[in-house]
């Protein structure tokens, strides 16, 4: 029997069954290691991003309060344009302020906004203030106000720190723990011993 030209044998190509479900296999694998391990790294930045914008945003405060001679202070903001106090709310933001006029007052409106950090909404970051018991009618127990003096020093006269964790229970991640001295100067420590 002989063959039209047109009628020539095709030979079908393509994945078998049993090569689908093992690339099915293997991807499902490798999603199962890889997911975990980029939201770990993806939470690890964010908490190395965070600590080191609130130590930046302290020494910034404290290197401007003995620059300009003018008290200085990091308070806590919930819309980044006030100061949130009594309700501080580090989590949200904060700002840096300087008392151009020296009225014991920090307003916008008279130009003494410094620096606005902002928070995003959807962050698990957390920060504790610990707060400290200052000098007797002066703000800065760092539950909303961290106040530095002209001469670089903490107002209050009293030391005291921030515990940044990642919010994510069990996660084993070390504590980052911001410390302020009576001096004024901050201190990072990642404490291992305690895991948030």
């Amino acid at each position: 029997m002989v063959l039209n030209n047109n009628m020539k044998k095709y030979k079908q190509q393509g994945f078998t069954l049993l090569e689908l479900m093992i690339v099915v296999a293997l991807m499902g694998v490798l999603m199962a290691v890889g997911i975990p391990s980029f939201n770990a790294m993806l939470t690890t930045n964010e908490m190395a991003d965070t600590t080191n914008e609130l130590m930046l945003s302290l020494r910034r405060a404290r290197a401007e309060a003995i620059t300009s001679g003018r008290n200085t202070i990091v308070c806590s903001s919930i819309d980044g344009a006030t100061c949130s106090g009594a309700t501080g709310n580090w989590n949200r933001g904060w700002l840096i302020m300087v008392d151009r006029n020296l009225d014991g007052s920090y307003l916008i409106a008279n130009d003494e906004l410094l620096w606005v950090k902002e928070l995003k909404s959807n962050t698990t970051i957390t920060i504790t203030p610990s707060p400290t018991s200052g000098t007797a009618g002066i703000t800065n127990d760092f539950t909303d106000t961290v106040t530095f003096s002209y001469t670089g020093e903490l107002e209050a006269g009293t030391a005291g720190e921030f515990h940044l964790c990642t919010g994510v229970t069990g996660s084993g991640f070390p504590r980052r723990e911001i410390s302020v001295s009576v001096g004024g100067e901050a201190s990072l420590f990642k404490n291992t011993a305690t895991n948030c």
